[in-house]
């Protein structure tokens, strides 16, 4: 499975090595607020823990192994195994910055366009050779090899459908996980309370015993919502944003096998952008 990992887009009409004037230069490291999110979030939890008691109550292996092995489980019984292990590159990519806005592509295809109209195709040759997002430079490559408009269109088309698809391949896996850690959180505590019932005739028992047996539920509910939940919401944002790109880069690539005035494309393209973004 492809996963989102591969379709980051480059920083557009930068070599390689170099990062482009104007455009988001952190293309490496982390993202500091999905980090910060995560890393608050856990010492909130874990600091209500402390401050309300003894946490080593809430330590328990077996109701993590329950958790975890049946999360893990069910989700290669579900789906091939080759998906489920490449979903650790698609979980890193959403602690990454996002390296283009797609705001960053207009300038540059405003340039390939006036490059275009004033050179001709051997200008747009040249220039092909240093594009580096791989979908800006497969349409500027059906323009040099003479593919109609129609043709083009239908080819980043297809492109555009087919990264949705495996973006939503990976991040439907997550879902998946999400939804039967609480399950399997669940199934724990049936296996407790089943356990505590054995025994109901000490009661000094049943306190301990039903504690032991609610914390799997504990252990799923945290698992899916603070890190399982966010995670798919933050690929879908960037797939959102990747698909934005494909889009703006598709109206570019049009406007210039068009031969259209650079300013009809930019007006165009930024048509598709929020008013505080539009260059």
């Amino acid at each position: 499975m492809a996963t989102a990992t591969k379709d980051i887009p480059n920083i557009p009409g930068a070599k390689a090595g170099e990062a482009k004037e104007g455009a988001p230069q952190n293309t490496a490291g982390l993202d500091t607020g999905t980090i910060l999110g995560t890393v608050f979030g856990i010492i909130l939890i874990v600091g209500a823990i402390i401050r309300g008691g003894d946490p080593a109550v809430f330590v328990n292996i077996n109701g993590a192994l329950i958790v975890l092995g049946g999360t893990v489980a069910t989700a290669f019984i579900a789906f091939p195994s080759k998906k489920i292990t490449l979903m650790l590159p698609v979980i890193y990519k959403a602690y990454r910055p996002d390296i283009a806005s797609p705001a960053d592509y207009v300038e540059t295809i405003m340039k390939l366009a006036t490059k275009y109209r004033s050179g001709g195709m051997k200008q747009l040759e040249n220039e092909e050779a240093s594009i580096e997002n791989a979908f800006l430079k497969n349409g500027i490559a059906m323009i040099v090899d003479g593919y109609n408009g129609r043709e083009i269109h239908e080819i980043l088309d297809r492109e555009l459908t087919s990264m949705m698809e495996r973006h939503n391949s990976g991040q439907k896996i997550l879902r998946f996980i999400g939804v039967q850690a609480p399950v399997f959180g669940m199934a724990g505590t049936l296996i407790g309370l089943i356990q505590m019932l054995m025994h109901i005739d000490d009661p000094s028992t049943i306190g301990p015993a039903l504690a032991t047996a609610l914390i799997t539920t504990f252990y799923g509910i945290v698992l899916a919502n603070l890190l399982i939940t966010p995670v798919v919401a933050k690929l879908a944002s960037k797939t959102e944003s990747e698909a934005m790109i494909f889009k703006i880069v598709r109206v570019g690539v049009l406007g210039i096998h068009d031969r259209n005035n650079p300013q009809k494309i930019q007006r165009n393209m930024n048509s598709m952008l929020p008013p505080n973004l539009r260059k």
